[in-house]
């Protein structure tokens, strides 16, 4: 018969791998907590129509689309904030605002699967619908700044730009939106001589092709620098200078916030998503060369889909690329929680309704614990505990059992004692407690 493997870019979680999502996830659900983000779920499968809008064209043509019995074309989500401005425009339209909503979802994109980037991958996200103020941009920052500090991490930097730089100077020139569009798609691929080929058959001025230039040059970690320069570059250009003042002021709030994250400022900065209109960031660690997440302002989305205007602005860090990071700075070690499982071995067919009762009592009183359910002898059980990393045995037997006893047998130290039936649960009680497992 066949052996099937996985569909190419898709994984199965095995359960240390799982764990290791989960404990991403809880962490992600604490900052939901703490800062007030209500988590909601939208459908996997979107109207292609919906997902394609604004989504840059790398990603309407790596979409998983087809149609459906029905003959409406769908697709797979490659990504999370349309579904979430659908549902602001549609089911919260008439709620107060400002929204504060967390996810976390499975997308898929057919990308060439390498490190980091898998066909169906996994991100969580922090999205504030309803204030157009800076407060919201810093305090997107500040709650992904928090959950990376809570993941253990710590040397990680925050690269930031907006995406109203280069668009306002392109506007002066009579750019069209499309253009833009294209052009933003090579800036985020770090394509600089294909960009000012473009710009130079779009036949803007020599003015606008040696600002590009610069502009796509100009980054650093010396923030008022970095941001001065950029200043006088566009001294001219009343939108890019905005851009500019709103974000050293986003730094500055975040930095007021408790970020004391460095900040690497990249003042040609593009993401490969359209429906950017103001601030974006991406967040990233010197080991990996590839970003942990991003995100950033997108005003219009909303209003497009049928809403109100309602501008927004959100992040979605990257959970598998997370994990990555976390495996390559040992970050997983000792922080994992596992319970202290027992495993209950009959001494015989005619005791295992005695181990039964016994496991069922157990976990009535909060413990873990599982049948040995083959059939095998007690050497066989418990080295099969053993390699399994189970705790505790417990030993059902006929003499012990006369006496109203069963064997407790530590695992860990190879070490065993008769424990009283009725002392049992006070016994595992205090011995089973949540541990902490390397992994």
């Amino acid at each position: 018969m066949k052996a099937f493997e996985n569909v190419r870019g898709m994984r199965d979680f095995l359960p240390q791998e799982l764990a290791k999502r989960r404990f991403i996830e809880s962490k992600v659900r604490e900052c939901f907590q703490i800062y007030g983000y209500e988590e909601v779920e939208t459908p996997i499968i979107e109207y292609f129509e919906l997902l394609s809008m604004r989504a840059g064209e790398e990603i309407r043509h790596r979409m998983y689309a087809f149609k459906d019995l029905g003959g409406r074309k769908v697709a797979l989500r490659p990504e999370m904030t349309a579904s979430f401005a659908r549902v602001v425009a549609t089911k919260l339209r008439s709620e107060a605002k400002p929204l504060r909503l967390g996810y976390i979802a499975n997308c898929f994109r057919y990308d060439n699967p390498q490190m980091g980037r898998y066909r169906e991958f996994w991100q969580a996200g922090f999205e504030l619908f309803g204030s157009s103020r800076l407060e919201a941009d810093a305090e997107i920052i500040i709650v992904n700044n928090d959950l990376m500090k809570r993941l253990g991490f710590s040397g990680f930097f925050i690269k930031i730009g907006d995406v109203r730089i280069l668009r306002g100077l392109l506007n002066s020139e009579g750019v069209s939106e499309d253009d833009q569009n294209t052009i933003m798609g090579l800036v985020d691929k770090r394509k600089v001589k294909s960009v000012l080929t473009f710009l130079e058959q779009k036949k803007v001025s020599d003015g606008c092709l040696k600002t590009v230039k610069k502009l796509l040059e100009l980054r650093g970690t010396d923030c008022r620098k970095i941001l001065e320069d950029g200043k006088r570059i566009l001294s001219q250009n009343e939108r890019s200078l905005e851009a500019l003042e709103d974000l050293e002021a986003i730094i500055n709030l975040a930095r007021v916030g408790g970020v004391d994250t460095t900040f690497l400022v990249d003042v040609g900065f593009a993401r490969g998503l359209e429906y950017y209109t103001g601030m974006i960031y991406e967040v990233f660690i010197p080991e990996l060369g590839i970003a942990l997440g991003g995100g950033g302002r997108y005003d219009k989305l909303v209003e497009l889909f049928g809403g109100e205007p309602t501008p927004a602005v959100g992040c979605a860090p990257g959970i598998d690329r997370i994990v990555l990071a976390m495996e390559k700075k040992g970050l997983f070690s000792g922080q994992l929680s596992t319970i202290n499982r027992v495993l209950i071995i009959p001494v015989g067919d005619d005791l295992s309704a005695k181990a039964l009762e016994i496991a069922a009592n157990l976990r009535r009183n909060g413990i873990s614990a599982q049948n040995e359910v083959v059939g095998r002898n007690i050497g066989s059980a418990l080295s099969y505990a053993d390699k399994k990393g189970y705790a505790y045995a417990i030993i059902v037997g006929p003499r012990e059992l006369e006496k109203g006893c069963i064997i407790l047998r530590n695992m860990k130290v190879k070490e065993q004692k008769e424990v009283h039936l009725v002392n049992l649960v006070n016994e595992m009680s205090l011995m089973t407690r949540i541990s902490l497992k390397s992994i």
